[in-house]
């Protein structure tokens, strides 16, 4: 984790922004739980609440979840997903603010109830999780909240994946029903 954050940040030192479908490269290479964590920090931090950014970070959510469920190793990305473009500086920044997260994840993540964060039975129930809550974001998007909300337990399922830990993907089951309240009420309260 920590070595994915420096090819990250030098990725995007000395450039004005970065393309998504460079960023997902990058990251893809080693599998999705690594972009799915940098896509639900994305989320979490404030440029998940950029009118149209939630909405693609949702998209690319889904297309993680879909892939998962195919049984696909690499991420593929449509061109026009792919074309969008996210600030090289926040990206800089949110590889600044993860690295002492990851610094703590890479020594409290462990190997356990291995059933839920690598069975087939668990990742293919994760992978349309992931599917729901991308697409919804595609119509939530527009609630500032809703992002950084659905983000939440997309973080947990990821860190859980990567590190092989149970124990964090049975939090992010805990956190979807949370969240799925939480967008109930922001229904009721928009509508």
């Amino acid at each position: 984790m920590p070595r994915l954050l420096k090819r990250l940040e030098t990725m995007a030192r000395g450039e004005e922004s970065v393309a998504l479908e460079r960023l997902t490269r990058e990251i893809g290479a080693q599998g999705h739980a690594p972009l799915l964590m940098v896509v639900a920090a994305l989320m979490i931090l404030p440029i998940g609440m950029i009118p149209g950014i939630g909405g693609a970070l949702g998209a690319v959510v889904a297309l993680i979840g879909l892939q998962m469920l195919l049984g696909r190793t690499g991420v593929w990305m449509p061109a026009f997903l792919g074309r969008r473009r996210i600030p090289a500086a926040r990206v800089r920044s949110l590889c600044e603010r993860m690295r002492p997260a990851a610094e703590w994840l890479r020594r409290h993540l462990h190997p356990r109830w291995e059933s839920l964060s690598g069975g087939a039975l668990s990742l293919s129930v994760i992978a349309a999780i992931l599917i729901v809550l991308g697409g919804s974001l595609l119509v939530l998007g527009v609630i500032p909240v809703a992002t950084p909300l659905v983000g939440v337990p997309v973080a947990f399922f990821a860190f859980g994946l990567l590190g092989r830990d149970g124990v964090v993907v049975a939090a992010g089951y805990v956190l979807i029903v949370v969240v799925l309240v939480g967008l109930w009420f922001l229904r009721g309260t928009t509508g």
